[in-house]
């Protein structure tokens, strides 16, 4: 195995799933007409330094939900940091911002790629007003908690899961309100299940995968809280971080195809999207300065860092893999439709119009 310096180094080509002429020639069709919705991602924040314009259109995505990622849970750190990254999104070439479905389907009519923002975690503090705020500024979608406990609830790491507070609970009900996206990917298991619950609205876990094949990591969700998102039409998002869909130390594209097929096996097509979390760059290094930092904790989550990169998925522009592996694994064009950009599409005009 490539060591991820020298396999970064190889042209894009030579990181694309080996398929017969017949099978690359379907994807191709598809990843060029369909519109894909990355629902969870990381190409702006933090990391404008990295940005390479062309490496985005290489991608073929339609629209990315870009996480600004406060981990402070700081609103005017957010909210700043939010105006930045749409600043910086609309001085890009044949990029705008997307506040809706339709704003989606129009960048594809069009040949745009747009951003919608989604805030990793929430940052209203006690303040529900702060929803109705945030939702007038653009924000479409917030995550409940991070890894640990806020507010609202409880995160994945946490040890102890006593679910969604009083104040909880009443997020939930102002972001139905608001019709405003809930993201459950970081919550833990108790605080996921009372959101399922109460939203009146279908919920996502926009970026994660399924603990059956990695029981080791609580960041991954369980059959009973996949199946829980299911009945109330909600979605999951299968995520491409290196060393959370497998402890593993060889990772990549088969790994979140694997999840894909887990998941969709378990509830249906209809509940199944992608939110790679990718960023460009060393995403392990990164992970590892964020220890370092006292800002995460991997072990808590019950991820190993084994793996030094995601082989075939180990930036946003080896997306066309995604495309290529489900066609490979033999699912239909209109089930790769729906996964690949179809469910997102549809969960966002049912919540956000």
């Amino acid at each position: 195995m490539l060591s991820r310096a020298d396999y970064v180094k190889l042209p894009l080509k030579e990181r694309l799933i080996k398929t017969s002429k017949t099978e690359e020639e379907r994807a191709t069709v598809l990843h060029e007409k369909l519109p894909l919705v990355d629902l969870h991602s990381h190409i702006v924040f933090p990391h404008r330094e990295d940005f390479d314009r062309q490496r985005v259109r290489n991608s073929g995505v339609t629209c990315f939900v870009e996480a600004v990622a406060v981990l402070s849970e700081n609103f005017y750190e957010s909210v700043r940091e939010l105006g930045s990254v749409f600043s910086f999104v609309k001085k890009q070439p044949d990029m705008g911002l997307a506040f809706s479905a339709e704003d989606i389907r129009r960048a594809k009519r069009e040949g745009k790629q747009v951003v919608m923002a989604q805030f990793e975690p929430q940052t209203i503090g006690l303040d529900l007003n702060n929803v109705t705020i945030l939702n007038g500024l653009g924000v479409r979608m917030m995550l409940l908690t991070f890894n640990t406990r806020n507010y609202i609830g409880d995160g994945c790491a946490e040890n102890q899961d006593t679910g969604l507070s009083y104040f909880g609970f009443d997020v939930v009900k102002k972001m139905n309100e608001e019709r405003m996206m809930i993201d459950l990917s970081h919550c833990g298991g108790k605080t996921t299940l009372d959101t399922i619950a109460a939203s009146k609205d279908p919920v996502l876990f926009n970026h994660t995968g399924a603990r059956a094949l990695n029981p080791k990591c609580t960041r991954l969700k369980t059959e009973e809280q996949i199946k829980a998102l299911a009945e109330k039409g909600g979605l999951m998002g299968i995520s491409a971080v290196p060393n959370q869909l497998s402890n593993a130390k060889r990772q990549g594209i088969q790994d979140l195809l694997n999840h894909v097929d887990c998941v969709v096996k378990l509830v249906g097509v209809d509940h199944v999207a992608i939110g790679l979390d990718k960023v460009f760059g060393d995403q392990v290094a990164n992970h590892r300065r964020m220890m370092a930092q006292g800002l995460i904790d991997p072990a808590k989550a019950g991820m190993e860092l084994n793996a030094e990169y995601m082989e075939g998925i180990e930036s946003p522009e080896e997306w066309p893999n995604i495309t290529r592996g489900l066609v490979s694994r033999g699912y239909s064009d209109q089930e790769i439709e729906k996964i690949v950009g179809g469910n997102a599409l549809r969960i966002m005009e049912q919540v956000i119009g």
